[in-house]
């Protein structure tokens, strides 16, 4: 029985193929860096909610959430100088119209909580709560804060004037000494402070704070909800945070699936109306080739990205059109080089063979121009993927062509209009440029270890 003939690619097999890449140390970077990146896509699309694109535009969502505060491993080299997010919580069923809670917290940082939050969910509009707080601190005194209405689901503690003025009280009262709190600025601090002399140095220790949560409803009671109090942080996550409090760390791992998407239908699109163009001119020849190598010229000359930036003003473009547009203004370097490539495939003498046996062009085309156009177009893949992610990043930094999900380019761009690095927020800036970078090297990396492939005479 004759051995079917296996499918050969710029005259060498798959096996071969894959032979040539991974045996080179530049083929094994690169699988290394595609594994870092489909594992993270992977795992952002696991953990990460359905609804995160809206929760991330949701300024509420992130209401509790520390502003500005750098990730939380700076301790490590601040040896414990930042108290990090804190949050305790509840779930109670009852019809009583009174809940009591007692919670503790170890205070060994040299810069205490912001702010305190009372948080209650769910929480309809015609559901109010009266909540105290007592807090007996590490050297015996206690605190107590208190009647606070609570009428909606997030309630900040610390910049009510009744909390500053009971606070003040409070040092008045056990030290003798006029406490200030800066306006506009949380009590809240001051909680975890005490007065040594003369000055305010931090209280470290353990703390119990006690909260009594009464419905002002007797009738409807407490009910089923989530009962939380959150201690607002100095640090927090992996990542840090914003100035409007979202988790960096969350949006940059959002970044992963979205940016390695748009990349990769993007070079495929381009790619593909290339391969076709190119064929079409180069084995058909005459006027065909003519019309198309003229549209390909036209195509080369137009200025892809301010013809991008114009369309998404104009237009208001997302980042799927934006990324279909550049697909479709990006494809005639490869398109005339592929045309060059199938004009001398056309002219060999097996192809004039294959004609005189009866077959068709399509045929020709199918079984001797794609093999060997095939691995110029897996080339042309894998370096159009970091062009079209750092055109689009561009944009993004520009605040074009949004997405419902975060990008690395609008965190880059939002950073940007806050003024994160002149602030010294790396934290907000470093980490999505070096992920761009790193996207663009991995492709990098695997379009130099496939050139052997592509390029017989660099094979050993």
């Amino acid at each position: 029985m004759a051995k079917v003939s296996e499918l050969r690619i710029a005259g060498m097999t798959l096996g071969e193929i894959t032979k040539i890449y991974v045996s080179s140390t530049l083929g094994k970077v690169s699988i290394a860096l595609f594994v870092i990146l489909i594992g993270a896509s992977i795992y952002a699309a696991v953990t990460l909610p359905p609804n995160f694109g809206s929760l991330w535009n949701n300024p509420l969502y992130w209401q509790i959430y520390p502003k500005d505060a750098p990730p939380a491993w700076v301790n490590y080299l601040s040896g414990n100088g930042y108290a990090p997010q804190v949050m305790f919580g509840r779930e109670v069923s009852t019809q009583g119209s009174t809940v009591r809670f007692s919670f503790e917290v170890d205070n060994e940082y040299s810069v205490p909580w912001r702010d305190l939050y009372i948080v209650i969910k769910p929480m309809s509009g015609s559901s109010t709560f009266t909540a105290y707080l007592s807090i007996r601190r590490p050297d015996g005194y206690v605190i107590t804060i208190g009647p606070l209405l609570i009428s909606s689901m997030y309630t900040e503690v610390g910049t009510t004037q009744q909390v500053e003025s009971q606070v003040i009280q409070f040092y008045l009262a056990k030290y003798g000494y006029m406490l200030t709190v800066p306006q506009g600025l949380s009590a809240v601090p001051y909680i975890f402070s005490t007065v040594s002399s003369g000055s305010l140095k931090p209280l470290k220790g353990i703390y119990v704070i006690n909260l009594t949560l009464i419905a002002n409803n007797p009738s409807k009671g407490i009910g089923n909800r989530l009962i939380s109090l959150v201690l607002e942080g100095n640090v927090y996550g992996l990542m840090g945070t914003d100035a409007v409090g979202h988790d960096l760390w969350l949006g940059l791992l959002a970044g992963f699936p979205l940016s390695l998407e748009v990349g990769v239908v993007y070079a495929l699109i381009s790619t593909a109306i290339a391969i076709a163009v190119g064929l079409a001119a180069g084995f058909m020849g005459g006027v065909v080739d003519e019309i198309l190598t003229r549209l390909t010229d036209f195509v080369i000359l137009i200025p892809a990205f301010v013809i991008l930036v114009v369309l998404s003003v104009l237009l208001r473009l997302n980042i799927w059109q934006a990324m279909l547009y550049l697909a479709i203004l990006s494809w005639g370097g490869a398109a005339r080089i592929i045309r060059s490539i199938t004009m001398q495939i056309r002219t060999a003498a097996y192809i004039e063979l294959a004609k005189v046996g009866g077959a068709s062009n399509l045929w020709i085309l199918r079984n001797h121009a794609l093999p060997q156009i095939l691995p110029y177009a897996l080339y042309l893949i894998v370096v159009g993927v970091p062009g079209a992610i750092l055109t689009l990043a561009g944009l993004n930094f520009l605040n074009l062509a949004g997405a419902n999900y975060p990008t690395w380019g609008n965190i880059l761009y939002y950073a940007e209009q806050y003024g994160a690095l002149e602030s010294g927020m790396w934290w907000w800036v470093v980490p999505p440029g070096l992920l761009i970078v790193l996207v663009a090297v991995t492709f990098i990396v695997t379009a130099l270890a496939i050139e052997p492939i592509v390029n017989p005479r660099l094979r050993r």
